[in-house]
């Protein structure tokens, strides 16, 4: 999915303060939805991710579904397969200008998997906010990341203005999602919009054909994208006050094939 750049004017520049704690689960959920920057790294061999639902019968099956979004990020963890296709119509018309992009991702083992290991305190990491409910749990035995420091302009982190981000020893990925209408698709749409961005890097070919269109000749563009990752981890993710439009760091390694 096409980057969408964002030109704020810097004010003043300040290193987002490095904490202790797996996660930064010093922090509250509620200064995070507030400042609209949710940071979710992993620490000491835990990860720190968050899970979204919106609003059911009661609050108890909301978070069960909240919970089970979480699995879900944690089963790309272990191992996604994803495919995309950029397909790019030009013609001599307005008309004939045609373009459209499609991807599926599929989780190499199901998030059932680890659902039972979640690890989360139902009074202090559950928050309901504006007809949805947020969950952060831990989840043990994953690999840490190189330490690295964000910088925030205004609120923001750098990586949001400048679209980029560089952690030695992983594919690291900045993408976007405008509001989808709930804070659970919004987000999803977005980091799985980041993962989709790493494809390219790992295989991708391109096919160019003529056809004819309603009487006219229409160049055809398809570009197809496809690949195994694993260690995927979202370490913060960054929403827009006022769009409601979401931002997501991400990191993944490309899986090693033998281990297919």
């Amino acid at each position: 999915m096409a980057g969408i750049f964002l030109v704020f004017s810097c004010v003043s520049l300040e290193k987002e303060p490095q904490k202790p704690g797996t996660g930064q689960l010093d922090i509250s959920l509620e200064e995070m939805y507030h400042s609209g920057y949710w940071v979710t790294r992993p620490s000491e061999g835990v990860i720190s991710v968050l899970g979204i639902a919106g609003r059911r019968r009661n609050r108890d099956e909301a978070i069960a579904e909240a919970l089970a979004d979480a699995a879900r990020r944690v089963a790309l963890y272990h191992g996604v397969h994803g495919e995309s296709a950029a397909v790019l119509n030009q013609g001599s018309g307005y008309v004939d200008y045609f373009s459209d992009f499609d991807y599926r991702l599929d989780v190499l083992h199901g998030a059932e998997n680890y659902a039972g290991d979640l690890i989360f305190d139902k009074d202090r990491d559950v928050l309901e906010k504006n007809g949805a409910v947020f969950v952060r749990v831990r989840y043990p035995g994953v690999s840490g990341i190189p330490p690295y420091e964000t910088v925030m302009e205004n609120g923001m982190p750098l990586w949001v203005k400048n679209y980029s981000a560089d952690i030695p020893g992983f594919l690291t990925a900045v993408s976007y999602s405008k509001n989808k209408g709930s804070p659970q698709k919004t987000y999803q749409a977005s980091y799985e919009n980041a993962i989709c961005t790493l494809l390219p890097r790992l295989s991708s070919k391109a096919v160019n054909e003529v056809v004819d269109s309603e009487g006219s000749r229409v160049s055809r563009s398809i570009s197809i994208s496809s690949g195994d990752l694993e260690q995927v981890m979202i370490l913060e993710t960054w929403v827009d006050g006022k769009t409601g439009a979401v931002w997501t760091l991400l990191v993944a390694k490309q899986k090693n094939k033998e281990e297919q």
